[in-house]
């Protein structure tokens, strides 16, 4: 266990020192995961071929918090600027801000608070070597950004230039009135927690990577759902999947990342979406997931930064895709197409689309009702106009509004 010097904390609020011990994280949260599977050969954007491994690993230092100081804070409108490593417990309200920027680490624990900022994000993390943001069992906290500020890089409700955890048992609401509702500039684990986050642009977004093992998020986004963005340096722009029950309502793409997706578990339900998952390079190992997508439901396809080595692969899991009419696929990759286990059920005119290579080696697969022995190269099913992109006449009802611009770090 690592070991981090103790220090004194000082802020500018009233405050109370409160034991440490019953706030640490749990065993299960504190491993090592790591994930790998087959190395993938893709070409960037600048024609030189790569390897790229396809894995995600949390490799966090485990944090001894009861070496460094915890102190509860009563918020205020005052906000609350945290200069020091330790664990801070937050309850009341604020209209303030509540900032991080420390070398060390940091962990915040919502305890019924309310944080709605009147100036910018909510929830500010500057810098720090790592922050974890705990959710307090039995607790309702709420999050809301202000929809202008001075600093438009600065585009989340929740914003992170560093590592960030999510974890606990309690109750996050956040509501992005800017763009983003959680944003982490480098690495995202959400390890736990009822979080619903309402957007006017993306939902959740890791730059470096965006990890899920547990918890039961609600999305509902007028840009994407989640999102990993790093379209610049190979190995990065990784969202993964291994648990957790996940409900996307989106007006743009549900999950998207620039480099890869892997799915290894958990629930996820894409109510409503442009394309449902899209990246390059799409692994789904295990899972249910149920889809409904106006354009192609499953897509790999060229990024900034990766242009060819795009691949869909099933291997595993429940997969249920339903498109809109018109020029749309159920599954689409501008590369390989693999289904090699898994239950695959199809809804859709054109039930899949591969410009590379395409098998199916093992599971079930079925197509509007018809269980087939082959992969078809496409499957018309009852006739619909063309055209089955963005539009509102493809939403579902209850689908939110338009999307904005796009990322900015």
């Amino acid at each position: 266990m690592k070991k981090l010097k103790k220090t004194v904390v000082t802020a500018s609020l009233i405050i109370t020192m409160a034991v440490a011990g019953a706030c640490s994280r749990t065993d299960t949260q504190s491993e090592t995961a790591s994930l790998v599977v087959n190395d993938t050969q893709v070409s960037t954007a600048n024609g030189e071929s790569e390897t790229i491994q396809l894995s995600t690993s949390t490799d966090n230092d485990e944090i001894d918090w009861d070496e460094l100081p915890t102190t509860e804070v009563t918020l205020s409108d005052e906000g609350l600027a945290i200069t020091e490593a330790g664990t801070y417990v937050l309850s009341g309200s604020t209209t303030g801000q509540v900032t991080v920027n420390t070398e060390g680490y940091v962990r915040i624990i919502l305890n019924d608070a309310t944080i709605k900022s009147s100036e910018g994000a909510a929830i500010l993390i500057e810098n720090a070597e790592q922050t974890v943001l705990e959710l307090a069992a039995n607790t309702t906290n709420t999050v809301g950004d202000a929809a202008t500020r001075s600093d438009e890089e600065i585009n989340g409700a929740i914003y992170s230039s560093d590592d960030l955890v999510i974890t606990g048992e309690g109750v996050l609401n956040v509501t992005a009135n800017f763009e983003d509702g959680i944003v982490g500039k480098d690495d995202l684990w959400i390890e736990g927690g009822i979080i619903d986050v309402t957007s006017v642009d993306d939902g959740i977004r890791g730059k470096d990577s965006l990890t899920i093992s547990e918890g039961t998020l609600t999305i509902t986004a007028q840009g994407d759902g989640l999102k990993a963005s790093n379209d610049t340096d190979l190995e990065k722009g990784q969202l993964n999947i291994s648990g957790g029950e996940i409900t996307i309502d989106s007006r743009d793409d549900a999950v998207k990342a620039e480099q890869k997706i892997w799915i290894t578990g958990g629930t996820l339900n894409i109510v409503n979406s442009v394309e449902g998952i899209e990246a390059p390079v799409i692994v789904i190992d295990d899972g249910d997931i149920t889809i409904y997508a106006t354009d192609d439901g499953i897509n790999a396809s060229v990024s900034e930064i990766i242009t060819t080595g795009l691949s869909l692969t099933i291997n595993d899991g429940n997969v249920t895709v339903e498109v809109g009419q018109g020029d749309t696929d159920a599954l689409d990759s501008n590369g390989d197409l693999t289904i090699a286990g898994g239950v695959v059920t199809l809804t859709a005119q054109s039930a899949v689309d591969y410009d590379g290579t395409g098998s199916f080696t093992g599971g079930t697969l079925i197509v509007n009702g018809e269980t087939l022995s082959e992969l078809p190269s496409s499957m018309m099913g009852p006739g619909g106009s063309m055209g089955g992109g963005f539009g509102e006449d493809n939403m579902r009802e209850g689908a939110p509004g338009g999307d904005r611009d796009g990322d900015r770090f």
